[in-house]
């Protein structure tokens, strides 16, 4: 029996990328240097409890030229260097699944160029649809959760999704089960809120409703609930230039709450760690968009504080951030240079031993630090 048969013929519910379960954390990172770097670092207490979903950045243009082969083996190396043999779901964000790329066979679809890369180089990877896809990517989806005998993951979004006249949110998720053909044991249940305004009202008896009818649908592998009150900008007054604000971390409090509604089943906490859903502002051709401010968004256990630099970011370069390090380890939440890399590059370039970088270099310190605030946040109920 050759090796691909034996793979196809692996149960899916036997692979378990949650092995705590309701204990465990999702955290939705995209393959920007920073948060890469986050992972790169995690030390081993992280990864026991962590499982991160990797979104594979695609450009911002992609145009309608085949990705090469060369691109979308890099895209694959930055995140098996970043997890190295940890298990992870994969997902994708600006790629369009059935974009073309070079491949060793011709040109095919990305997402199946990035799945063999993949699968290449070892990576322990749950691949992950979305409600609504198209049914020629869903049957792609499905070849990878075989071959690779881990299952997938379906992620739904929990808010504005759009539901025919006649039909049922919990019938559209049925159909797309039964599309990705592994059946519902060994596929995981990724309940997406995306980004929660902070002056959200959520009727948590309304949101457990909905989340029971989902539960309803069959013995999920496992259940996560996902979501972030991280704004995509923090300008029009969300924090105020020049100072340290504090935003709720809507999403714990959220958790915590549906945790005490006791619905059907425990559900795992996830989140965006310190970003938006969407990927952040960006230097385009050189170019500073006006406005741009530095800031380090640092997790404290039931807040993000953040210094928000006072002056645009073309008017004080990357100094800026190291007076952003110096007010932050004036605060009362910094924990101590030892509590994590990216506490340390704070603490470091605060007292001036290295040199202040650019946002990647402050999205991964401060990214590091998240991980580990859940992780521990998440021990402690244990």
């Amino acid at each position: 029996m050759d090796v691909a048969l034996q793979l196809t013929l692996a149960d899916p519910a036997q692979f378990q990328p949650l092995p705590l379960g309701p204990r465990h954390y999702v955290p939705a990172l995209q393959t920007k240097k920073g948060e890469l770097q986050a992972l790169r670092v995690a030390p081993p207490t992280v990864w026991t409890r962590c499982t991160p979903l990797v979104e594979i950045l695609g450009p911002r243009t992609p145009g309608n030229t085949p990705f090469s082969r060369a691109r979308v083996e890099g895209w694959v190396k930055r995140v098996a260097d970043a997890v190295g043999g940890h298990p992870i779901f994969l997902d994708r964000l600006r790629l369009a699944p059935n974009h073309v790329a070079e491949s060793r066979h011709g040109r095919q679809p990305v997402l199946a160029a990035i799945y063999a890369s993949a699968t290449r180089r070892g990576l322990v990877f749950v691949p992950v649809s979305h409600l609504g896809e198209g049914p020629v990517t869903t049957e792609r989806i499905a070849v990878a959760a075989a071959e690779t005998g881990r299952g997938a993951a379906l992620r739904v979004p929990l808010l504005g999704t759009v539901v025919p006249d006649g039909e049922r949110l919990p019938t559209m998720v049925e159909r797309a089960v039964a599309a990705l053909d592994v059946g519902i044991r060994g596929v995981d249940l990724l309940m997406d809120l995306r980004q929660i305004p902070e002056d959200a009202e959520l009727d948590i008896a309304d949101l457990g409703s909905l989340i029971e009818e989902l539960l309803k649908v069959g013995p999920w592998r496992n259940v996560v609930l996902l979501g972030t009150t991280m704004p995509r900008s923090l300008g029009g007054g969300v924090v105020e230039a020049g100072t340290t604000g504090r935003l709720p971390r809507k999403e714990w409090e959220l958790w915590r709450e549906l945790a005490q509604a006791k619905l059907g089943r425990p559900l795992t906490f996830g989140d965006y760690a310190i970003q938006h859903p969407e990927p952040p502002l960006e230097v385009k051709d050189g170019q500073i968009p006006l406005g741009l401010r530095g800031a380090i968004r640092y997790t404290h256990t039931s807040a993000t504080v953040i210094p928000r630099a006072k002056a645009p970011r073309y008017e004080e370069g990357r100094e800026q951030y190291r007076h952003l390090c110096q007010l932050l380890v004036q605060q009362p939440e910094f924990a101590g240079r030892d509590y994590t890399w990216g506490d340390q590059q704070i603490a470091d370039c605060a007292e001036g031993r290295c040199h202040p970088g650019w946002e990647d270099h402050w999205r991964g310190a401060a990214t590091s630090h998240h991980l580990r605030v859940v992780v521990d946040q998440i021990a402690s109920l244990s």
